[in-house]
């Protein structure tokens, strides 16, 4: 896969290329939309955002991490997966060569692991040690070494990271990121989720694709909620 253009998220040791509700890539994916929910479990799937994740020749690991960013919130301890993530690889991997670890649990339950975590996506898990513990393998993670065209779907809320990518070549990825009960999710949360970039504007005109039925829609007002992507020292989710 050649190099996509865009802005992207440089983060140590990963490059994250932000995809649109109109990108191409995004309407390949998701005509399997059926099946994807069928998948999830999805009540009401609705699709939030996208990005191509590159992991570069000779990297090291991806340090270990989630995706959650409302930590704040009542409905981040509700069992259910406020956001779920989809990822597509268009690379074999295995432990050599930048696979996925994960440590199953860790979305509905804290570890050891979390109270000792740098805040996901920010400066100060930049330049970490490779012997620091966001950095190393953990008691009881599970690698998933995958082949070019199987995709994971993962809990936002679920530590994992990647292993260190030793190859020549690439590690590209697809992310898509849902919420996978869109109508039942707060109303607060949804009109923070509405605003994303990769959505349509509200002046941006919508031609009819794949993608269209899977665009989430709210009436209610506009919110720039708080991000807190630190999950509690202590937490358990609850029925």
């Amino acid at each position: 896969m050649a190099s996509p253009a865009g802005i992207s998220c440089e983060r140590p040791n990963n490059t994250l290329v932000p995809l649109r509700w109109d990108d191409e890539l995004v309407n390949l994916v998701l005509a399997g939309h059926t099946r994807i929910a069928q998948a999830i479990g999805a009540e009401d799937l609705r699709w939030i955002s996208g990005y191509v994740s590159v992991k570069e020749p000779h990297s090291p690991p991806l340090w270990w991490h989630q995706d959650w960013w409302a930590w704040d919130h009542p409905v981040s301890f509700q069992r259910e997966a406020p956001q779920v993530a989809l990822l597509c690889y268009l690379s074999d991997t295995t432990q050599t060569t930048g696979a996925l670890r994960v440590l199953p649990g860790s979305h509905a339950a804290s570890t050891p692991l979390h109270r000792i975590l740098p805040e996901a996506h920010s400066d100060e898990s930049t330049g970490l040690d490779l012997h620091h513990p966001a950095m190393v393998d953990q008691p009881h993670q599970v690698t998933l070494e995958l082949r070019a065209g199987d995709a994971v779907i993962t809990d936002y809320r679920l530590l994992h990271g990647t292993h260190a990518h030793a190859a020549d070549h690439r590690r590209d990825c697809v992310i898509l990121n849902f919420a996978p009960a869109w109508n039942t999710l707060p109303a607060d949360i949804r009109g923070h989720l509405i605003s994303h970039s990769a959505l349509p504007r509200h002046d941006e005109p919508v031609t009819p694709t794949t993608v269209t039925a899977l665009l989430p829609s709210f009436d209610g007002p506009r919110r720039d909620l708080p991000l807190n992507r630190n999950a509690p020292a202590t937490f358990e989710t609850t029925s």
